[in-house]
Formats: structure tokens, C-alpha cells, sequence
């Protein structure tokens, strides 16, 4: 149902991957400073999983796009057709 499905995910890891590559790389640079705190290592996670959630958040935006409509307006259908 998804278009280009595993050309997504790959581009989608390799975002995700970086993201990784480059908390753990500011975590330990961070890590020969005085400034190794809770407070700041909290603030680099909160920014890496924020970053994290943008690349799902646009994700999910590709999926729906690349999605045959015809498929989702009939199972739309199905489904107000059960309720009730």
C-alpha cells in the first residue's frame, strides 16, 4: 500500500542513524567538560528526541501522501458504514 516503501525506510535510518551519530558525538565532548550535568545531558537527549520525532512526524506525512486515496476512501467507507 506504501509507495517506495523500503527507498523510505532507508532514507528515514539514515536520518534517524545521524541523529544518533551526532547525540553521541556531542555527548562526549560534553562528557570532557565541566558542564557534564544532569541538566545538560537532559537538554541534549530532549534535542535529539525532538529531532527524532520530526523525522517520524514527517514520515507519516510521505506515507499518506504516497498512498493509493482509492484504498483509504473505501476502508473510510467500511468503517462509517459499521458504526451505528
Amino acid at each position: 500500500m506504501i509507495q517506495y516503501k523500503k527507498e523510505l525506510v532507508h532514507e528515514k535510518t539514515n536520518k534517524l542513524g545521524q541523529i544518533l551519530a551526532d547525540y553521541v558525538e556531542e555527548m562526549e565532548k560534553l562528557s570532557e567538560t565541566d558542564g557534564f550535568t544532569i541538566d545538560n545531558i537532559e537538554k541534549l537527549w530532549v534535542g535529539a528526541d525532538e529531532r527524532a520525532s520530526e523525522i517520524i512526524r514527517e514520515t507519516s506525512s510521505e506515507i499518506i501522501e504516497k498512498m493509493d486515496e482509492r484504498k483509504i476512501i473505501k476502508a473510510k467507507k467500511k468503517s462509517i458504514g459499521t458504526k451505528g
